[in-house]
């Protein structure tokens, strides 16, 4: 599966997003084992090299952990993956009102925007 990035942001980064938002989902459970670097590569379409530097990030930040001769895993710390989960609401929010405001809608008028949105989807 070829996978549409964008291109103001490294892939390694998107890659990272992507599956945290799976994590925060549950997509990607605590304790089950991650893909291999392989896979996922193929998966996404990039080079291996940047599948093992985002999964290399995750740890780093606690998500994943390694065992050494089976894998990797996503965390067991439901503290963290709560957190997680009220973090990426913020994320969206804060890149979609800047979004508007780059477009010129002003402050007091990104309401009326949602507001009419969440109206139409009950069309």
């Amino acid at each position: 599966m070829k996978n549409n990035f964008d291109s103001k942001q490294p892939i390694y980064q998107q890659i990272i997003d992507r599956i945290l938002t799976s994590i925060a989902k549950g997509d990607m459970p605590s304790g089950e084992k991650v893909a291999s670097v392989r896979v996922m590569a193929l998966y996404y379409g990039v080079n291996p090299n940047t599948i093992q530097k985002s999964l290399a990030k995750l740890e780093e930040m606690g998500y994943l952990y390694s065992e050494r001769t089976s894998g990797r895993y996503v965390t067991n710390d439901a503290a963290k993956i709560a957190s997680l989960r009220q973090s990426i609401p913020s994320s969206i929010i804060s890149e979609f009102v800047d979004e508007m405001l780059d477009f010129g809608i002003a402050k007091p008028e990104i309401p009326k925007y949602v507001r009419d949105y969440i109206e139409g989807m009950d069309n």
